[in-house]
C-alpha cells in the first residue's frame, strides 16, 4: 500500500501508476512504476530510512511523517525479500519488491 500511495502522491498531475506482479521460479517480483519527476540517485537508498524525505520543503504539503517506505523495507525484509529503486529518471520511477515463494 505504501509504495502505491507514494507513487500516486508524488506523481505529476495527470500522471499514471502501474503495478505488475511477475511470478518467477523462486520468487515473486512486484513492481510499482510512476511517471513522477524521479528520485535523484544520491537519495535512492535513503528513501527507505525512517523520516527521510527527498524534498523537505514540501513535507507538510503531502502529509505523513516519512515512515511509509521504511515500513515497506522492514516488512519485506521480515518476509525474506528485498526492495529497491530499480530505475528512476525524469520520466518516472520503478520500485521493485522481490519476495521468496517459500
Amino acid at each position: 500500500f505504501n509504495l502505491t500511495e507514494n507513487a500516486i502522491k508524488y506523481n505529476r498531475p495527470g500522471g499514471s501508476v502501474r503495478l505488475s506482479v511477475t511470478p518467477e521460479p523462486e520468487k515473486l517480483l512486484i513492481r510499482v512504476s510512476d511517471t513522477g519527476p524521479g528520485i535523484p540517485e544520491r537519495f535512492q537508498r535513503s528513501i527507505f530510512q525512517p523520516f527521510f524525505r527527498v524534498d523537505k520543503s514540501r513535507s507538510r504539503e503531502y502529509g505523513g511523517v516519512g515512515l511509509g517506505l521504511s515500513l515497506v523495507w522492514e516488512i519485506v525484509k521480515l518476509h525474506g525479500g528485498t526492495v529497491c529503486v530499480e530505475n528512476s529518471s525524469e520520466a518516472g520511477t520503478t520500485v521493485a519488491v522481490s519476495l521468496p515463494l517459500r
